[in-house]
């Protein structure tokens, strides 16, 4: 999946401004695809220029003016095309920077490796109330937005996905620190 199919998909709900798409980004989808607010505007500015998306500039007295983005016939194409299209493999490269500091654990202390399961399951347990809020967030856009009411049902399993790999996450830490603290005695 790339940033700019992550855009269209989000402006076939509705039309939007840059800022007000980096909202529904991190009310959404960034527990699985976060961007920044320059990546996105980038990639408006790419999509615009390739025919995918029009903007128009929206005047404000009270305020500066700002650029409404909407998808074209094109975009739309583009989208299903991509959505339509399943790859030959979906998972990219696994990276997993904590995964790669146990494995050299016999590096550390275990008293430090203690400390870096209890630093990352308290990451994980952050995680889970990002998720509890971007359940509730979901819940909100379905009441505001007519639009959303046949997407919420997806929104959720994505949301459950999220849920349940942190829930193992943590399991398999606080396993982890069972057995380092075994070993320690």
């Amino acid at each position: 999946m790339s940033l700019q199919h992550a855009i269209l998909g989000l402006l076939s709900y509705q039309s939007m401004t840059g800022y007000n798409l980096k909202k529904m980004f991190d009310e959404s989808i960034s527990n699985f695809w976060a961007a920044s607010l320059s990546q996105i505007y980038r990639e408006l500015g790419a999509l615009e220029n390739r025919g995918l998306l029009t903007s128009v500039i929206k005047r404000q007295s009270d305020r500066p003016d700002k650029r409404i983005y909407s998808i074209t016939e094109a975009g739309k194409a583009a989208f299903m095309e991509w959505i339509t299209n399943f790859p030959q493999k979906l998972s990219k490269g696994n990276r997993d920077e904590f995964t790669l500091r146990i494995f050299f654990g016999s590096n550390l202390s275990k008293e430090e490796l203690i400390k870096q399961f209890q630093n990352f399951i308290k990451e994980k347990q952050d995680h889970m109330e990002k998720i509890r809020s971007l359940y509730q967030m979901s819940e909100r856009y379905v009441a505001e937005m007519e639009l959303f009411n046949s997407e919420e049902i997806y929104w959720k399993l994505v949301l459950r996905r999220a849920y349940l790999s942190i829930e193992m996450l943590i399991q398999w830490a606080n396993e982890c620190l069972d057995e380092l603290i075994r070993q320690g005695r």
